[in-house]
């Protein structure tokens, strides 16, 4: 992944939300694109790809995006509290995802992620 090209920015949680429910769920499409580039901009790496989480999706008739969830998840936690292994946000990425409730996991980690890239920002010599 070239960083140069790529910066992550914070989104609008409460607007992600509202586009999600009165499109039913096709704007979550967007925000999963979105924090898929922001994870592999933080880690570094290519670790999650659109196409890939599309067609692994529908091959397991959705078994593989309540792992992909939970997986992104513990990224997250260890990228944004090292050596923290008490977090819960794994547990509740799941149970949402399994009641259909994706989104609202979707909004906390994203919050989440604006939290942390305000830290970085804090920190980056101007």
């Amino acid at each position: 992944m070239n960083d140069a090209v790529y910066s992550p920015n914070r989104r609008n949680v409460a607007l992600d939300v509202v586009l999600t429910l009165l499109l039913c769920g096709l704007w979550n499409l967007v925000v999963q694109y979105d924090q898929i580039k922001t994870m592999n901009h933080l880690l570094r790496e290519e670790k999650y790809n659109i196409w890939k989480l599309s067609a692994f999706t529908i091959l397991t008739c959705g078994i593989y995006f309540i792992y992909f969830e939970y997986l992104k998840s513990v990224d997250f936690a260890r990228l944004s509290k090292p050596g923290r292994t008490d977090d819960s946000d794994p547990v509740i990425a799941v149970v949402l995802t399994i009641f259909g409730m994706n989104f609202i996991y979707d909004a906390i980690l994203q919050t989440k992620i604006n939290e942390y890239l305000e830290k970085q920002e804090a920190f980056t010599p101007q």
